[in-house]
């Protein structure tokens, strides 16, 4: 005796998660503007926000800064993880891309560190003449070079920076567009400090796009070279979760001050600059704006006026 065979039933659909005011999940992210699976991150910023009625309204940093606040960081590493834990590679992967040797970087001049804070200034004017790419050189080492290694996270040989960082995760990559520097070719390069050297990113005059991705920054366009300061998260994330939000911005600063000092006792030009166009810059560094970032702009060159 045969049977027909039977239609196997498709599993009933989920009922839609609901607020407590019986508001679904889709109907949230319509109002909000946003897609249902984005609710758990806005609810995490959210989370601790209830203030007083009589509180003044709430603002974007506020709401910022209750999240990334220690307490209610609980995503960061577990201690006894953390023993048998190794660190993110140090610097984003080069295959397949040409690089540069630095060369013998020059030579710090005999300057007090009072002397070089008291002189560092930022400047938007340069001289026509390029800048020795032994300069170049002194300026990425001796602000963000590697000086030697020791035993961390069961890593026996982890690089130590000259720029201090959380943790020591380096998170903070350099950029450099050459405009005008004596033997190296026009175009980007990433710093690598490990060999130590440039790999080749782009080629070509990059003072258009440099200056079009600067928010009324018209002088970089004469910038022999420009450094863009970019954030690698998750160098740092796998340790100290959303937390490295904050951290990475403090690595930048100290960073940006190394290249000042540095820059200011070599006796260049200097000026940060953090009016950018953020999807222009990324974009120009081929980084995807989410998981690494352009965070600053550092143009130098020789003094002079225009």
């Amino acid at each position: 005796m045969t049977t027909a065979p039977q239609t196997r039933q498709a599993p009933p659909a989920p009922a839609p998660a609901l607020t407590q005011d019986g508001t679904s999940d889709e109907e949230l992210a319509a109002a909000l503007g946003t897609r249902p699976c984005d609710l758990p991150a806005v609810r995490s910023l959210l989370s601790g926000a209830a203030a007083d009625p009589e509180d003044p309204p709430l603002r974007v940093r506020d709401l910022l800064h209750r999240r990334l606040r220690s307490g209610v960081c609980d995503d960061m590493i577990d201690p006894r993880a953390l023993q048998s834990a190794r660190p993110r590679p140090a610097e984003p992967p080069s295959a397949g891309l040409s690089a540069v040797p630095l060369p013998e970087p020059r030579p710090l001049p005999d300057i007090t560190l009072a002397a070089a804070i008291e002189q560092r200034h930022s400047s938007t004017t340069f001289a026509a003449r390029p800048m020795e790419f032994a300069v170049l050189a002194a300026l990425l080492e001796q602000a963000a070079g590697i000086h030697g290694h020791r035993s961390g996270y069961n890593v026996r040989d982890f690089p130590v920076r000259r720029a201090p960082s959380a943790g020591g995760l380096a998170p903070i990559d350099l950029y450099v567009v050459a405009n005008a520097v004596d033997g190296l070719e026009q175009g980007l390069y990433r710093y690598r400090p490990s060999a130590p050297d440039l790999v080749r990113v782009d080629s070509g005059n990059m003072r258009g796009k440099v200056t079009e991705a600067g928010i009324a920054a018209d002088w970089m366009f004469h910038a022999p070279a420009v450094l863009f300061l970019a954030v690698d998260m998750p160098r740092v994330e796998w340790k100290y979760g959303v937390r490295s939000y904050r951290y990475v911005h403090v690595d930048l600063g100290v960073m940006t001050q190394n290249l000042y000092l540095v820059a200011t006792a070599l006796g260049l030009n200097t000026c940060a600059v953090a009016a950018f166009d953020d999807d222009a810059a990324n974009d120009l560094l081929r980084l995807d704006g989410r998981d690494s970032f352009v965070s600053l702009m550092f143009a130098c060159g020789l003094p002079g006026g225009r």
